[in-house]
């Protein structure tokens, strides 16, 4: 799966979160999962994580560019011929 486009739905944390609801539900003290369970999880979460890292240095990227484009603008006013 490419970084660049994340898909529609994380089913593995879904799947996760159907769970606890679950567990909680029943008054469980715990939930156990498979360790391809539990990789499935950690892949998604880490293409999610690295995505918004991404975009992240993508926003502070573009707005220092901005900041540097924007010059110092002085303006004068001398009250003009009233």
């Amino acid at each position: 799966m490419s970084q660049d486009k994340l898909p529609d739905r994380l089913t593995s944390v879904e799947k996760l979160v159907q769970r606890l609801k679950s567990a909680e539900l029943s008054n469980q003290k715990e939930i156990r999962m498979s360790v391809q369970e539990a990789r499935e999880i950690i892949t998604d979460l880490s293409i999610l994580t690295s995505k918004m890292a991404n975009h992240v240095q993508d926003i502070s990227e573009r707005l220092k560019k901005l900041e540097s484009s924007q010059g110092i603008v002085e303006i004068k006013m001398d009250g003009g011929t009233f």
